[in-house]
């Protein structure tokens, strides 16, 4: 008989510990939790971070607080606190912050767990 761990249903962010976030252009703090082949985090990035290397993962998440603009090879997309996103896959994209407010995101993205 096989047992099979269920998928988280809540996530206490409270509980996890922040961890450093440190991409080329956009260092910060993360809290991360993987569940159900996916990887959910708290993301708090500082002011006037600009990411420097192109992503190729896609993601969705949520704007908690600041404004930042996800640029991809065709166009630039704003995104303010109460604004969701869905970046596909297979569109190469980065991330670009405001100059004078810190960002919270909450973002979603299918990586498992290491």
């Amino acid at each position: 008989m096989s047992t099979t761990t269920p998928a988280l249903v809540g996530i206490d962010f409270d509980a996890i510990p922040w961890e450093k976030w440190d991409k080329p252009g956009a260092v910060g703090r993360v809290k991360i939790a993987y569940t159900g082949g996916r990887r959910v985090r708290l993301l708090e990035l500082p002011p006037g971070f600009n990411e420097l290397k192109w992503c190729e993962h896609g993601h969705q998440g949520y704007v908690l607080q600041g404004e930042f603009t996800i640029h991809f090879d065709d166009r630039s997309v704003p995104c303010r606190p109460g604004m969701g996103f869905v970046i596909p896959g297979d569109e190469r994209h980065r991330s670009q912050g405001s100059d004078t407010e810190q960002t919270v995101v909450y973002v979603i993205d299918e990586v498992p767990a290491p």
